[in-house]
């Protein structure tokens, strides 16, 4: 669609890189609004901001490497060598990986500061899926994340020979997975901010719904998505397959958190 917002020749500005930063920036300011709420100082907020996107953009790039390191090369050098090579370390991510790691810093986090680890999931869980919102429109401008082919209403066409797009769908009808994404992690914001301004106990309730809602999500957009997802788990892409594990630990938690007072 707009892999690039900027585009001079001597200087690029992809629309990607913009919105991931608007998505980090929209959910900062939407958590100082928040902080008071949860008894959280500002210096707080931007550690644990900042950390948590160092963390979550490491995990990610892991979990990239760790899904597709076959696809680096015929042998395990080559592999290794191409791990390393520019194109690989500025593109490809996985946001379970980035999910995964993030929670883990924050929880260590937690631990060292001693702060309730549920109560900042709590807090940390809605502006999760807002920046995951914005963010999917950055990957919709660069064709990342694409869709399969459909003769749906909702198929759109990728034509620019810059975008991600798999190079056999540039100009066929695809499903728009990206903004599916988009549109489901905003209505799921939208449902944790209401809920989390209900919630009194601050006890993981939140945050693991949002846990349950994206898994749901993930699972179904799996199914429209076109592009390469890795070798496959039961039959399942590794994401369907990690989106059921988180599924059902959240179902515990969540009646474990529901049953307590004052919860919602």
């Amino acid at each position: 669609m707009l892999p690039y917002l900027v585009d001079f020749g001597f200087i690029k500005i992809p629309t990607y890189g913009v919105m991931i930063a608007s998505a980090y920036i929209v959910s900062y300011y939407y958590l100082l609004k928040r902080a008071r709420d949860y008894k959280i100082n500002e210096k707080e907020v931007s550690d644990i901001v900042f950390y948590t996107i160092i963390f979550g953009f490491i995990g990610a790039k892991i979990f990239y490497i760790i899904t597709f390191f076959n696809y680096f090369g015929t042998n395990f050098k080559t592999r290794i060598i191409n791990t390393f090579s520019l194109d690989n370390i500025r593109a490809g991510f996985v946001f379970y990986g980035g999910f995964i790691f993030a929670t883990l810093f924050v929880y260590l986090y937690s631990k060292k500061k001693k702060l309730d680890f549920l109560k900042i999931g709590d807090f940390l869980a809605p502006a999760i899926a807002l920046a995951h919102s914005i963010g999917r429109i950055g990957c919709f401008s660069a064709g990342c994340c694409h869709g399969a082919p459909t003769q749906s209403i909702f198929g759109v066409r990728f034509t620019n020979p810059m975008c991600d797009v798999s190079s056999e769908l540039i100009g066929v009808k695809i499903h728009p997975t990206q903004l599916y994404e988009s549109v489901g992690n905003f209505a799921i914001f939208l449902i944790l901010n209401y809920v989390s301004k209900k919630n009194t106990q601050r006890n993981g309730f939140v945050l693991f719904l949002y846990f349950m809602s994206y898994s749901i999500l993930r699972f179904i957009v799996e199914f429209f998505r076109g592009d390469d997802r890795g070798s496959k788990i039961l039959g399942f892409s590794q994401a369907q397959f990690l989106s059921l594990i988180v599924f059902f630990i959240s179902i515990y938690f969540i009646f474990k958190y529901g049953k307590e007072k004052n919860n919602i």
